[in-house]
């Protein structure tokens, strides 16, 4: 195929244009050992609502708001941000004031000014109000005139220049990322889209992305050993490098559970094993592997996938007899079918997926009989409002706890109620949540704390209008330990 002809040679314009200067902010904003990572699923994600994001100005938002969201989350609200010496001693002077700052108030300052992006461009980025984020870089502009000792207030203006210019000139001295590797992978869209191509096309895909993020970390930290952290991306690695005997793992994969309770459907991010195809990995974990939140659950019996094979949009599963036995109810299978119908959409970057089911090669039990296959029911499976991050069990340090999760847009702002083993009252905020929704339909919220060690059981609630019009509370919960 021509590059003149390619289907996605927008994407890879757009790589070209923009993908040098995310990578540095992601590098600022301490993330630079899964920059590559983070580049491809932005690229990836983009990709996937190219049919939505039309505008060219949308498309570069939504890859900085995706960039500087994973950054962040690779980084920890604990981690720090990272811009390169300057011999400029004013500049330098403005960079050390920044990292002196909390890293929330810092990163702001790196994102507005290195970008150039302010009021609803910045908000939009920040997935805050317009109101807040300009409080935000307000109070980040007042703490560097402090910090700097410029006593005028109308000296804002200035100093705001000279940010810019700092930033910028610390920019250049991080090391641009190869464009080969990422590019030939987001060429090969053209082919996943068309009929006859089959699961295996993942492989090469992960392989590459891998590729080029320890390119990237090599290449930007000279004479360093780094230690990935996890991400929302879909990597594949060793488990450990010093260790041969380890099997490789498929990390953070999106697998759907759910609720015991309510029936609605779950996410949680996964390390699997590889066995050398992506979407097998994942449906095998719905199959046999068990969710980490004591609150969700698979409705799948045990049993193996015989065969998965992916034709166009239509994804033909072959599963063994007793892999249905749970499946005794239309809610219940209808439950099922979301769970390894969103999971593989999710993966394979299709909204549009159809899955097909057989069991021993023959048709499967009456309830997922359907010729034209099962597909994505919007957010309709899933319940008013997901905290998704901690996990539940997670293990963390004391200090400032960043707790995020999305509601749906008819749901209120979450009251996010924090209390200790005792059952005593932390905590109890309203979470800061965007107004508009993302590209999924979800509205993300946020909710930082300062926790001292202990166990806590964390809990987001939400107020939604029941079919009769009465208000009713939904609520999800995460128990953690704090060290």
């Amino acid at each position: 195929m021509a590059m003149s002809d390619s289907r996605t040679q927008w994407l890879v314009d757009l790589y070209e244009e923009h993908g040098t200067s995310l990578h540095r902010l992601v590098v600022m904003l301490g993330a630079e050992s899964e920059s590559g990572h983070i580049l491809r699923a932005a690229l990836m994600g983009l990709a996937r609502r190219a049919h939505r994001l039309v505008d060219p100005l949308e498309r570069v938002g939504f890859l900085a708001e995706e960039v500087v969201h994973d950054a962040r989350t690779t980084r920890g609200p604990l981690g720090t941000l990272h811009l390169p010496e300057l011999t400029d001693q004013r500049q330098q002077q403005i960079q050390d004031a920044i990292t002196a700052m909390p890293v929330r108030l810092g990163e702001v300052l790196v994102i507005s000014h290195y970008l150039s992006v302010f009021g609803p461009e910045l908000a939009g980025i920040l997935r805050m109000t317009v109101r807040s984020a300009n409080n935000r870089l307000e109070e980040g502009l007042l703490e560097l005139r402090r910090a700097l000792g410029d006593p005028a207030p109308g000296v804002i203006e200035s100093l705001s220049g000279e940010l810019t210019a700092a930033l910028r000139a610390s920019a250049r001295l991080v090391q641009p990322p190869g464009t080969d590797t990422l590019e030939a992978e987001l060429r090969t869209l053209d082919d996943t889209g068309r009929r006859g191509v089959g699961l295996r096309v993942f492989v090469p895909l992960l392989m590459a992305a891998l590729a080029l993020g320890f390119w990237l970390a090599a290449a930007t930290t000279p004479d360093a050993v780094v230690e990935a952290a996890p991400t929302s991306s879909v990597t594949a690695a060793p488990t450990a490098s010093s260790s041969r005997s380890l099997p490789a793992q498929v990390r953070e994969v999106p697998v759907y559970y759910v609720g015991r309770q309510d029936m609605m459907l779950y996410r949680e991010f996964r390390n699997l094993a590889a066995s050398g195809d992506l979407v097998s990995d994942a449906l095998l974990g719905i199959l046999s592997v068990a969710p980490l939140d004591k609150d969700y659950v698979s409705l799948w019996g045990s049993g193996r996938l015989i065969e998965a094979t992916l034709t166009g949009s239509t994804l033909k599963l072959d599963l063994e007899e007793s892999v249905y036995e749970k499946l005794t109810t239309q809610q219940i299978a209808r439950a099922a079918v979301d769970q390894i119908v969103y999971t593989a959409s999710d993966l394979v970057g299709d909204p549009m997926l159809r899955v097909v089911f057989l069991s021993d090669g023959g048709p499967p039990p009456k309830l997922l009989v359907s010729e034209e296959g099962f597909g994505r029911r919007g957010l309709d499976p899933m319940p008013a409002l997901w905290l998704s991050s901690p996990r539940d069990g997670a293990q963390l340090s004391s200090g400032q706890l960043v707790i995020v999760g999305v509601v749906k847009p008819d749901a209120s702002a979450p009251l996010i109620r924090i209390t200790n083993k005792d059952g005593v009252l932390v905590s109890s905020a309203t979470a800061q949540t965007a107004t508009d929704p993302n590209a999924e339909g979800w509205r993300a919220w946020s909710f930082t704390v300062a926790l001292l060690p202990g166990e806590y059981v964390l809990e987001a609630v939400t107020t939604t209008q029941g079919p009769d019009g009465l208000a009713r509370l939904e609520s999800e919960n995460k128990t953690v330990m704090v060290s």
